[in-house]
């Protein structure tokens, strides 16, 4: 049976974006996560990805299955 895991990441005040709809405050570590063997592991144990509409304009859907950038 699949297991179902489920995150998400707001600030301390309950929001996910700022006014202008930018969340970058929120992961000023994701780019330096790319290719690391934590976040190659992570990809690896995922079958699949949801995000909403935002999230995927946001920036590279594919960065979330691929464990080399680019």
């Amino acid at each position: 049976m699949a297991k179902v895991i489920a995150g998400m990441t707001i600030s301390l005040d309950g929001f996910v974006a700022d006014q202008a709809g930018n969340a970058s405050p929120l992961y000023p570590d994701l780019a330096a996560r790319r290719g690391t063997d934590y976040r190659n592991a992570l990809i690896e144990e995922t079958g699949a990805v949801l995000m909403g509409r935002r999230t995927f304009e946001m920036g590279d859907p594919d960065s979330y299955v691929c464990s080399t950038p680019g």
